[in-house]
């Protein structure tokens, strides 16, 4: 195993003092991350079709998109809903929250959020939750989105900037205005009645236009908060995550590896995915293998290219190859995926 993680030279004691120092830093650093993560490993991942079982009141696309109301009066599978949470889970899911009326007391990460009348919240995928005290006259409004859900956006649409990913990141917890919440409202409202279209053609390509308006009406009210929230000043971590993500979008076609993007980045595979892990609860090799196959749908809805030039196009050394990697994480093969279309 490679410690000393920066390449850098040796120059003179005082260099060598620093380089212990990096190297003690890095085993303590990895020491703790393997402690913490065996620790995650251990909570209960609640997946969307879970969540969606015990919310009464909701509208729901095939169990990869959903808008509900939550009600501090609970109902039965209500109540079952609020134990599910009473101790510490992961989320496998995107999930905005929207509270209307009453309080609630929750925990992200460990770190403890009061949310009021006119609150939202928002709770990326794999983060820890914990709910706390609720409130009888709680009313919320919440939208999920699941992974595969959202990896079906335009690949130009997918791409915000880093900067704003790191400022919802660290701001997880947004005061709306009246004014704000009533419009927001609407905004739910508009996906809710956009998932009731059951007969529409076009259904899923409807709702991912109206999950997009979504995002660009929040985006609309962040920037105008800007001013009072958390600077999204990257650490270290923070910035190798944005370069990975960066080296990902244009290179994840023709290189399959970590070790090409941790020799870009100038520190070692097992570094780069215990960071990507920790901050975004994947490692290297998923985010790779979840690249590939999002470039392996875009170039499968294309008629005219065939399995062997897909294959060809994202650097398999056979169609045999690719056509097992695609099954893996798809279930399916790429010409059942391409007749599901």
């Amino acid at each position: 195993m490679v410690i000393n993680e920066t390449k850098f030279p040796i120059e003179g004691k005082n260099q060598i003092f620093l380089v212990k120092n990096e190297i003690r830093d890095r085993f303590i650093y990895i020491f703790a991350n393997n402690v913490m993560q065996k620790e995650m490993d251990k909570l209960p991942v609640i997946e969307i079709r879970e969540l969606n079982k015990h919310i009464t009141n909701l509208d729901n696309f095939q169990d990869i998109f959903s808008v509900a109301d939550l009600d501090g009066s609970l109902s039965l599978d209500e109540q079952q809903f609020s134990e599910m949470f009473s101790s510490p889970v992961r989320l496998n899911a995107l999930i905005f929250v929207l509270v209307l009326k009453g309080h609630n007391k929750l925990k992200m990460d460990y770190v403890e959020y009061e949310l009021r009348e006119n609150s939202f919240f928002t709770i990326m995928p794999n983060r820890i939750l914990q709910t706390g005290s609720v409130s009888k006259d709680f009313q919320a409004l919440i939208l999920i989105a699941d992974q595969t859900f959202m990896e079906e956006l335009r690949p130009e649409n997918r791409s915000p900037s880093m900067m704003n990913y790191m400022k919802i990141r660290k701001n997880p917890h947004v005061q709306f205005t009246h004014e704000e919440a009533d419009q927001f409202t609407k905004c739910f409202d508009s996906v809710r009645e956009k998932i009731r279209l059951r007969s529409h053609c076009f259904h899923k390509e409807v709702l991912l236009n109206a999950f997009m308006a979504f995002l660009l009406e929040m985006a609309n009210i962040m920037i105008g908060k800007s001013d009072k929230m958390q600077k999204p000043t990257l650490s270290r971590k923070e910035e190798l995550l944005n370069q990975f993500l960066q080296l990902l979008l244009v290179n994840c076609k023709e290189h399959h590896v970590v070790t090409f993007y941790a020799e870009k980045l100038c520190i070692t595979p097992q570094y780069l995915s215990l960071v990507l892990k920790e901050l975004t609860g994947k490692s290297a090799n998923k985010w790779i293998d979840e690249a590939l196959i999002v470039e392996a749908k875009i170039l499968l809805k294309t008629p005219q290219i065939t399995v062997q030039q897909v294959a060809d196009m994202l650097n398999f050394s056979d169609q045999s190859t690719f056509g097992k990697f695609f099954k893996k994480h798809m279930g399916m093969s790429p010409m059942e995926f391409r007749k599901s279309l």
